[in-house]
């Protein structure tokens, strides 16, 4: 099993998370191998010149292409979902991959999921040790049953 690691990495926490999540698909037996793009930055291109912009988006879309499941690490930057991850699961999504979405934080009370990430993908874990036991190739759906219902707006 080939897998796109979907994660942000913009901060110390963050950079931490994915490395255990890194750690943990190369400890499991039925992934083949992984591409993340933390590690696939392409450090001899200026961050954020029009060369380094193609090719980390040229990267990125051909290892989605590529892969066989999405690894989504779901995290928040700001108050919003990371948009790169985001935009990630869904192109996985659109291509037919099997999409796992592993999450630390709790989603009731620090990170909720938008329904439209829980309900497109296939698995939902939370404990790492479940990460790097999965087995990717019998594909059983671990669904999501967390749901955070937001307070609907009232118009006025």
């Amino acid at each position: 099993m080939k897998i796109y690691l979907a994660s942000p990495f913009f901060d110390a926490e963050q950079v931490e998370r994915v490395k255990r999540v890194e750690a943990a698909l190369e400890q499991n037996p039925t992934v083949t191998e992984v591409f993340s793009p933390r590690l696939q930055q392409d450090e001899h291109l200026e961050h954020g010149s029009d060369e380094w912009r193609e090719f980390v988006y040229n990267n990125d879309i051909k290892h989605v292409e590529w892969c066989d499941a999405v690894v989504a690490v779901h995290d928040y930057i700001g108050e919003h979902v990371d948009p790169g991850t985001g935009f990630e699961i869904g192109y996985g999504k659109a291509l037919g991959k099997f999409i796992v979405l592993y999450q630390e934080k709790d989603p009731e009370t620090e990170a909720p999921v938008n329904l439209m990430l829980t309900d497109s993908l296939d698995v939902y874990l939370q404990d790492i040790d479940d990460l790097a036991k999965y087995d990717f190739n019998e594909k059983k759906k671990i669904r999501f049953e967390n749901y955070y219902h937001a307070p609907v707006a009232e118009d006025k």
